[in-house]
């Protein structure tokens, strides 16, 4: 009896000592998983530092990014706008040019045409003052001889007489003169006047014209002088 309680106490106390280095063996186990764990923990807490940092570097690269695209964007803008100004002021300096260059071809056209028509009308100028000095000729000429015939022998005895003076003769020769042939005098006076400033006028005629002009008006005088001395 002695015997076996002995054993079943080694036994016990066997099974204690397994239980106690069981014990703190897990005990060991336990602390060294523990240690582990928290290992664990730190290197995910520092993982997740690093991740969360990349992100954050990366969200600000990306909107560094975005700003200068948007910098982009509003530079393309403003340079578009600038092209489309220089255009439209491209087009108003074209149509500017356009408008003069249309202007100055209707200035020329109504300066060759003004042109043509003063060449026209002095033409027709020169004729119809060549016509009209024409008809005042025959008018002169007609108006002349009237005169000549309505002189008196009192009037053709002035202009005979060669005991007067040349202005005596005129003197009393204007003197002796009616109404009408005051005048007829008048009358022929202002027409050889026109016919002077027409022929002093009129590009066409030249100093040949001027001339015969002047041989006609001294041819005049003469004949109103000396309308005695043809009927003597």
């Amino acid at each position: 009896m002695k015997n076996l309680a002995l054993r079943i106490l080694s036994t016990c106390v066997a099974l204690l000592l397994m239980t106690g280095v069981t014990l703190a063996q897990q005990s060991r186990n336990q602390v060294q998983g523990n240690t582990s764990g928290s290992n664990q923990v730190q290197l995910q807490t520092q993982t997740m530092d690093q991740t969360q940092t990349r992100t954050m570097d990366q969200t600000r690269t990306m909107d560094q990014t975005q700003t200068q695209l948007q910098d982009q964007t509003r530079t393309m803008d403003q340079t578009q706008t600038q092209l489309q100004d220089q255009t439209r002021t491209m087009d108003q300096t074209q149509t500017q040019l356009q408008d003069q260059t249309r202007t100055m071809n209707q200035t020329q056209a109504k300066d060759q045409t003004g042109s043509n028509e003063q060449i026209q009308a002095k033409e027709q100028n020169r004729v119809q003052d060549k016509n009209a000095a024409m008809g005042q000729s025959q008018l002169l000429e007609q108006n002349r001889q009237r005169f000549r015939n309505s002189l008196t022998a009192e009037q053709i005895g002035i202009l005979e007489n060669k005991e007067m003076t040349q202005n005596q003769k005129k003197k009393a020769f204007k003197g002796s003169l009616n109404d009408e042939q005051k005048a007829m005098l008048r009358e022929n006076n202002q027409l050889t006047q026109q016919q002077k400033n027409e022929f002093r006028n009129s590009t066409a005629a030249g100093e040949q014209n001027k001339q015969m002009m002047q041989n006609r008006v001294e041819n005049s005088d003469n004949s109103t002088g000396g309308n005695g001395n043809g009927q003597r």
